[in-house]
């Protein structure tokens, strides 16, 4: 007994109290004909099949933000851009940027840690789609008015059918406090390079202040720190969702 609460305790950091409890029940029926190391081995395999999804889904969310908000940014704010937005449309692209980011850093970690037939890993992915189709095609008028009534269409399905009104949800605010958080990251980054800048005796936007060890060192730790906080709040927000929806059968009845 005293074995399995443990290895319950363990396994609910991991999963659900009901299948952790369902688990353990397995091994320790089992552990008793094969013995205690048995159970802990076993318990240990359990574990390490449920926690390798999220390590993987982080990565592969911080590499997909990092590589698509540098070249979302080479697409329309570099001197190599075909079409540079000018004026409002300048000014407009930076939150996009931001939100496209976002929503493909989501997309990643969502179809990693619940899979592809995940409901709000579908819906993120048309909306990064949708966006990053604005973000490259946005000088051409058909292409920007067929991404505007195909987002009415997708918004206007999602209020609509009751069956994706939570998903769609939580997909927006996902994407608004990943945006969000990418953004005050950026902050002390900014803060740091201007002290640099200072105490080198160095223009602000100097290459030398730029490409200084310690403020790559400081950008790369804010940047992995804001997608923690943001792949941490994207789980607990697919939590919550998965709960209040097992919770929906029973308010019915």
């Amino acid at each position: 007994m005293h074995n399995a609460s443990i290895g319950e305790w363990i396994l609910c950091r991991l999963t659900s109290r009901e299948r952790a409890a369902s688990m353990v029940g397995d091994l320790v029926e089992m552990g008793e004909r094969k013995g205690v190391i048995w159970f802990w081995l076993s318990l240990a395999g359990v574990a390490l099949t449920l926690v390798w999804r999220r390590p993987l889904a982080f990565f592969a969310a911080f590499y997909a933000g990092a590589w698509t908000v540098g070249w979302f940014v080479h697409t329309t704010h570099t001197i190599y851009s075909q079409h540079y937005p000018q004026g409002l449309w300048s000014e407009a692209f930076d939150p996009f940027i931001l939100m496209g980011s976002a929503l493909w850093a989501a997309f990643f970690y969502k179809a990693i840690r619940y899979g592809v037939l995940d409901r709000t890993m579908q819906i993120t992915f048309v909306w990064a789609g949708l966006v990053t189709t604005v973000i490259y095609f946005w000088w051409q008028p058909v292409v920007l008015w067929s991404c505007i009534v195909a987002a009415l269409l997708v918004t206007s399905t999602s209020i609509l059918r009751s069956n994706l009104r939570k998903e769609s949800l939580v997909v927006f605010a996902s994407v608004a406090a990943g945006s969000a958080i990418r953004f005050l990251a950026v902050i002390p980054a900014g803060l740091y390079q201007s002290f640099l800048g200072r105490r080198l005796h160095i223009l602000w936007g100097d290459r030398e202040v730029r490409e200084h060890p310690s403020l790559v060192w400081v950008s790369l730790a804010m940047m992995l720190l804001s997608f923690l906080v943001a792949t941490s709040l994207w789980s607990r927000m697919h939590n919550l969702l998965m709960r209040s929806q097992k919770l929906e059968p029973e308010v019915d009845r």
